[in-house]
């Protein structure tokens, strides 16, 4: 791979050391000395080569002795002691701890119930979505639900008002719960990042509209009240293919303030490619038209409320999307490209390749963007999103462990929510019915959770997770590894191309730290204020 001289200036023969017996060891260029990190604490230090050199020695012998002598003809005896002692208690602090990890997520059913347990008590359900139906008019070409390998086909399945009041009562109860364990103060503060929401999801949502109109209005009808939340503090939000929009759809979303998500994949000519209706028709007219109808009946809403949402292929004009997307006048847009069950990353060998070559343009760039915005006295934080996992990176007092105890996606069941058409509730809105965790009248099922995160724990304890430097900043999520009934892991090339995205973002993470810290504290102050980044909610951390 023909890779950045940044990427590569660290001493070949230090890179091999920890290659060979410190697998989740990773060096990188920091200025004209090296930062090592250490996956197994999470714990990043700086030092120079020279410094790395006695430590390669120290973790080569262990013997304080040994080292002095063989760098008796550089160094002084007390400045190799006073670096062997460091190393020694970093060593007993879980550092440079040979191998890969033991384990990556608890296997034992005992710890992963405790696990559970704790985040019932402790973790708010922070999004609730119902499925207010399975079907769709529409056929798009890259629809997991159209293609149906390893994934549920469209259906005929609607939501039952029953079943929803059921959905809606259970999520009542897990909010308020959280809520009256919390003191005044907080409770302002979480009224006010995430009030209680009600989420709707399809197929086409909009094809259950009925549905839709009676679920808000039974959710505004609970006793909110009784726990000093006004009705006022209620939010929605839907998403829709904008083929169905009329005068009554309209004025729901604009009275109701619903936080609309509307699928455009760009211009005629791109959005057809993919986006046809069961005849296999381009659907652009319809959507666009319908799209102007929202912005036309009220502006205002449309700016403040509504996210535009493209997906697109190596068939698609990326560039030509955004620019026409862009140009609406919505809330924001934003493009993903399409998933596939199983695939983690679109033709992952030609992707690494890709990215490989254009490091060195993409650091440039990104330096460019922080000089810029360093000067600035409202950032724009999103520009630097790829930096926010090193936030809780540590740099003082580490603990590590060969037994990580990770939990590399959101607390399945506690956190995310949705019930589906037939009743039951899912971990989230992007898999399907293969694995339910409970249903809407009895609750969740604990043995199925437990049963779903040892499945899950299982098939991240894989040989390849337990060697990766970038397991704490892995973002394959449980969501996206499930395949019907099981839990799919990325293939090699997948894993690499992850790797060179971390290395890349580990570059940016080391120039700010270099030449622009004061903007690196406020990307980092951004990432760890409530208010501004919206994660999962620990009623402990909260």
């Amino acid at each position: 791979m023909n890779v950045s001289k940044e990427f590569n200036s660290i001493n070949i023969n230090h890179i091999s050391f920890f290659k060979n017996d410190y697998p989740l060891i990773k060096l990188f260029p920091f200025g004209h000395d090296i930062l090592l990190y250490d996956a197994k604490p999470h714990f990043a230090f700086i030092l120079s080569s020279s410094e790395l050199d006695i430590l390669i020695a120290f973790l080569r012998c262990n013997s304080n002795d040994e080292v002095i002598r063989i760098f008796s003809d550089l160094f002084s005896e007390g400045y190799v002691t006073q670096l062997v002692t460091k190393f020694a208690d970093l060593i007993n602090s879980g550092l440079f701890i040979t191998g890969p990890a033991a384990e990556i997520s608890p296997l034992n059913r005992d710890e992963i119930r405790e696990r559970l347990q704790y985040y019932d008590d402790s973790i708010l359900l922070r999004k609730f979505c119902m499925e207010v139906t399975g079907d769709c008019n529409y056929r798009c070409t890259y629809c997991k639900r159209t293609i149906g390998q390893g994934y549920k086909k469209h259906s005929a399945d609607y939501l039952s008002e029953e079943n929803a009041r059921h959905g809606i009562n259970y999520y009542f109860r897990k909010y308020t719960e959280f809520f009256n364990k919390l003191s005044d103060d907080k409770r302002t503060l979480l009224l006010d990042i995430l009030p209680p929401s009600l989420s709707w999801y399809g197929g086409e949502p909009f094809l259950n509209f009925e549905l839709i109109k009676k679920s808000a209005a039974y959710f505004k009808t609970l006793p909110w009240n009784e726990y000093s939340i006004s009705t006022d503090d209620l939010r929605f939000s839907s998403n829709t293919n904008l083929s169905i929009m009329n005068d009554e759809i309209l004025e729901f979303l604009t009275e109701n303030r619903v936080r609309l998500f509307a699928s455009l994949d760009g211009p005629a000519e791109e959005h057809d490619k993919c986006r046809v209706f069961k005849n296999g028709g381009g659907t652009f007219k319809v959507a666009y038209s319908n799209l102007l109808k929202l912005r036309n009946f009220n502006e205002t809403y449309f700016k403040e409320f509504v996210t535009i949402l493209g997906v697109y292929t190596d068939k698609h004009d990326y560039n030509k999307c955004v620019d026409f997307t862009r140009t609406i006048g919505a809330l924001g847009y934003d493009h993903s490209p399409a998933e596939y069950v199983g695939t983690f990353v679109t033709n992952p060998e030609s992707t690494l390749a890709a990215y490989s070559n254009s490091l060195e343009k993409r650091l440039a760039d990104f330096k460019k963007k922080a000089s810029s915005q360093s000067l600035n006295q409202d950032v724009k934080m999103q520009d630097f999103a790829n930096l926010f996992p090193f936030a809780k990176l540590n740099y003082d007092h580490p603990a590590g462990t060969n037994s990580l105890q990770l939990q590399l996606t959101c607390p399945m069941g506690f956190d995310n929510l949705m019930l589906s058409a037939k009743g039951e509730f899912l971990i989230c809105h992007k898999v399907d019915d293969g694995m339910p965790i409970g249903d809407c009248r009895t609750g969740l099922d604990f043995e199925r959770l437990v049963d779903l995160n040892y499945q899950y724990n299982s098939a991240i304890n894989n040989d390849e997770c337990k060697n990766c430097w970038i397991v704490n900043f892995c973002r394959v999520c449980a969501a996206t590894r499930m395949a019907g009934d099981r839990f799919l892991n990325p293939a090699k090339k997948e894993c690499d191309y992850f790797r060179l995205r971390v290395a890349y973002d580990f570059s940016c993470f080391v120039h700010l730290s270099l030449e622009h810290p004061i903007l690196l504290e406020k990307i980092f102050a951004y990432r760890n204020d409530k208010k501004s980044f919206i994660g999962v909610i620990d009623i402990n951390e909260f």
